[in-house]
């Protein structure tokens, strides 16, 4: 966003075409969408392996942050308001559709949610995985979901039950970033919430029930039977693909990303050129480079 993306160019007195600024967003934007606000070298550090930010980032990423409030030693970095919107948002649309893809795919039966045992493998996963609420509260939330006058009885595939399953998708969207909504404002009241002036408040109740539904798009299509070798097949895929443009010294790269493999002075940094290259491929088109590389 600050450099790959074709779409801004600033002036630069080192190059007749200047240096690209990516999408030219302003600092709030780009802020929004730093999840997790450190380096890799600090998330060691906070016990996660999650980062947002690599070493050739910093000097764009100090201006992002500029106003952020100050972090105690051991203390994660608090996201702005903006960024934990995205946060919830993105917990809730990815763990609606999940849910709603299983079921038209026939990975996940509604009747599961009344079966007692798989009530609770659906529980022990929700605590371990998803959420610090205790199984009662997970169970509750299941109950609640299941007890909506929304919740469909059952999915047969036909019209009717297509249109019943989309009425559940957009009535969960609704509570749950209504519930949101409604409990920030009620904290935060009426004015301008932006920036590090407020906080993101979701009602727990909620946030145990989105825990159900990722937990379900888990059990159900993630671990279903056959899944894990195909994601093994893809990470293999993956590795050998970088593997090969690093080992051909860069020559098969694309031609935007070229002046950034000339200017590479590491190793370091040019597994950062060859990641972004992957990164910037669909699936089938990273299977076919491998196919043609590993030839």
């Amino acid at each position: 966003m600050t450099r790959l993306e074709a779409k801004t160019f600033a002036d630069d007195s080192h190059s007749r075409s200047g240096h690209s600024v990516g999408l030219n967003l302003t600092r709030a934007s780009l802020d929004a969408v730093v999840k997790y606000p450190w380096d890799y070298a600090s998330a060691l550090a906070l016990g996660t392996r999650k980062f947002n930010v690599y070493d050739d980032d910093a000097d764009v990423f100090t201006w992002v942050r500029a106003g952020a409030p100050a972090t105690a030693p051991g203390e994660r970095p608090r996201t702005c308001f903006e960024s934990q919107v995205m946060d919830w948002a993105d917990d809730v649309a990815y763990s609606v559709h999940d849910v709603e893809d299983a079921i038209v795919g026939g990975h996940l039966e509604l009747s599961a949610l009344k079966s007692v045992y798989e009530r609770e493998a659906i529980t022990a996963l929700a605590g371990a995985a998803y959420t610090d609420a205790t199984a009662d509260v997970i169970e509750s939330a299941i109950d609640r979901l299941t007890a909506l006058s929304y919740w469909p009885g059952n999915f047969d595939g036909s019209l009717a039950a297509l249109a019943a399953l989309k009425n559940l998708t957009s009535q969960l969207i609704g509570r749950f970033c209504g519930g949101a909504h409604q409990l920030t404002r009620k904290r935060f009241g009426d004015g301008l919430l932006t920036r590090y002036k407020a906080e993101l408040h979701i009602p727990p109740e909620l946030e145990a029930e989105v825990a159900v539904l990722k937990t379900l798009a888990n059990l159900y299509v993630m671990q279903r039977a056959g899944a894990v070798p195909i994601y093994q097949e893809q990470q293999a895929t993956l590795v050998s693909l970088v593997n090969c443009l690093l080992a051909r010294d860069g020559r098969d790269l694309e031609a935007w990303l070229a002046p950034a493999w000339a200017t590479a002075a590491t190793d370091e940094q040019r597994m950062r050129v060859v990641i972004d290259q992957v990164a910037s491929l669909t699936d089938q088109s990273a299977v076919e480079w491998n196919r043609r590389l590993s030839d």
